[in-house]
């Protein structure tokens, strides 16, 4: 009866425990290049396993330091960036910028316990959406909201966890973010609000976008 009490329960991955996150996945960029469109400086970047990237992170509340913890890889040709603190990698402007002439996706828990899934693609947003919520179902077409409703209606909850977002995300670039990923050395770096990356020009583009690229304090994650 127990085992099938544990069938019955989705199992729960880092991102279920984790009270404020955000996680981008972008195509055919180096984790060099990724920082720079995040706005950090690749050079200050150093190798770090996740409970040292905490103590590089506790500065932000002991120093009062305005800023986050980017935590970097790379797998098959897909860079992520894990704030397992922040929210930078949710915004309009810093979407912009690491969709550039390709493809990038944004997962997000916000502090408030929403969950956010967005995809970019060449600087504009194609999808964006809570799952499991039909009322930020976005408009057609939607092939993210189908795929990760399939997962919902076959998992028979009302919302199965990050699991199955997860799952999807890494069948389609082949990035898997588990537990040991999230535990094991990843090149760390501390982007502050006051740094130059900021204010970073973005990627040279042969499309005018007709909005600034630049993030600043007050840009926040979007609103449905």
């Amino acid at each position: 009866m127990n085992s099938n009490k544990a069938e019955s329960s989705p199992p729960t991955t880092w991102a279920d425990h984790e009270i404020m996150w955000c996680l981008t996945v972008t195509k055919g960029v180096t984790p060099t290049e990724l920082l720079l469109r995040y706005g950090a400086q690749p050079e200050q970047a150093q190798p770090l396993k996740r409970q040292q990237a905490e103590e590089l992170g506790q500065r932000i509340s002991d120093e009062s330091v305005s800023g986050t913890v980017l935590r970097v890889g790379t797998v098959n040709g897909w860079s992520f960036c894990l704030e397992e603190w922040g929210w930078i990698g949710s915004t309009r402007a810093v979407l912009t910028r690491l969709s550039q002439n390709t493809e990038c996706f944004s997962l997000q828990q916000d502090a408030r316990g929403r969950s956010i899934f967005q995809v970019w693609r060449d600087g504009h947003q194609a999808e964006r959406f809570e799952p499991g919520m039909i009322s930020t179902r976005p408009v057609p077409p939607h092939p993210w909201w189908d795929v990760l409703e399939q997962c919902r209606i076959a998992s028979r909850q009302d919302f199965p966890g990050w699991g199955p977002v997860l799952r999807s995300v890494s069948e389609h670039t082949g990035v898997t973010l588990d537990n040991e990923t999230v535990r094991s050395q990843l090149l760390t770096v501390l982007l502050r609000d006051d740094s130059q990356g900021y204010g970073a020009p973005s990627p040279v583009t042969q499309k005018s976008l007709g909005f600034g690229l630049q993030l600043t304090q007050n840009d926040s994650p979007q609103e449905p």
